[in-house]
Parts: C-alpha cells; structure tokens; sequence
C-alpha cells in the first residue's frame, strides 16, 4: 500500500532498490501483456483486449510478489558474496540465475494447451529474465572516467608512495 501512495503522490523514492522494484514490475506487466496479445491464451478472456487487460492486471498482482520472492534475496547474496565494484558481474550472475530458474520452471511443469507449446513458454520466461535482469540489476548511470570533472582525480587514480610531490602554488607552499 505504501507503494501505491508513492506512486500516487508523485513523491520521488530515494531508495533505489524500491525505485527498480517497481520498474521491473512494470516492465514484467507490460511484457506479459503484450506476449498475451500476441498469442492470446485466452485463459483471461474470449479476445485479445480481454487478454490484455486481464493479463495486466494479473501481472500487477503476480509479479510483485514473485519479484519479492526471488530478485530481493538474489539481491542480497550478490551485494554480500561478491565486490560491490562488479556490479555488471553481479548482473550477469543474476541473469544466468534467473535464467537456469526459467529453465527449470519451464522443464518441470507440464505446458498446457493455453501455452501454445513448450517453445512458445521457454521463449517467453527467458525474455522475462533477461527483462528483468536489465531493468532490476544492471548498472545504469554509474561513474566513468567521463563523469570526472576535468582536473579532478579520477576514482581508480592512487599515487605511488615514491612519486615526487608537484607543488599546487607557483612559490612551490
């Protein structure tokens, strides 16, 4: 509830982690519902504009809390087995995670008649992962030596212990 009050006071999150939840939630809804337009399963309605309400609807309901089942612990064991430095590794690791997790949902339930073949479901659930690990791990907008303002150390910049000094001030103080 405390999402939707956000959301509906257009009060900026400061917490990035919350900001991404809801950004790959979305895009995990819109996906759905696109995907049931295209080949509509007609589980939700007996069209397509039914298909693609009631998908959108449902994915507002389903995702958040598979998201939060799985992305927020995957989260956690990333940031605390791996360096917070390799945060494009952590995305990758994550994406072959929920990769070999669409593998294993699709391998061990029965693909119904609704799901339009086995191929059809792989090919949705793997663009789903690799969907969601765009939008809820992969680094957007960190440093780079072109966001160092000119003259300005950059991050990775460590003087060696044996460096001359350079004086900051003609008169060498």
């Amino acid at each position: 509830m405390l999402i939707f009050v956000r959301i509906c006071t257009l009060r900026p999150l400061k917490n990035r982690t919350m900001r991404r939840f809801i950004i790959t939630v979305f895009v995990a809804t819109v996906l759905h519902a696109v995907a049931c337009i295209l080949a509509p399963p007609f589980e939700f309605g007996h069209n397509r504009a039914q298909c693609f309400f009631f998908a959108f609807v449902s994915g507002l309901f389903g995702f958040p809390v598979m998201f939060a089942v799985v992305l927020l612990p995957l989260q956690w064991g990333l940031r605390r087995f791996m360096p917070h430095k390799m945060q494009r590794v952590q995305a990758i690791v994550a994406g072959l995670v929920l990769l070999g997790l669409a593998a294993a949902w699709v391998f061990t339930h029965p693909t119904l008649p609704i799901h339009h073949g086995f191929y059809f479901h792989w090919l949705f659930w793997s663009t789903v992962a690799i969907a969601v690990t765009i939008s809820f791990f992969w680094p957007f907008g960190g440093t780079s030596r072109l966001d160092v303002a000119p003259g300005a150390a950059s991050p990775s910049f460590r003087p060696t212990p044996n460096a001359p000094r350079i004086p900051s001030s003609p008169t060498g103080g």
